[in-house]
């Protein structure tokens, strides 16, 4: 299995916005910080697949797609 990292977060106007991490902390971290955009935060994860990652990130957040 080839696994892929991802994090994710929920916008403000309720979309699940799920990006690739190529293994800078910032991106989750201190760029969310203080951002109004960002709702709340998925850490990096690995998935195999952009499905896999979109229906885990989904769950994480708690959100229906």
């Amino acid at each position: 299995m080839n696994h892929i990292m991802w994090w994710a977060y929920l916008h403000q106007n309720g979309t699940v916005q799920l990006k690739r991490w190529f293994g800078d902390h910032k991106d989750y971290t201190d760029d969310c910080i203080g951002n109004d955009f960002v709702q709340r935060v998925v850490p990096p994860f690995a998935a195999d697949s952009l499905e896999t990652a979109r229906a885990y990130a989904y769950a994480a957040l708690g959100v229906v797609p």
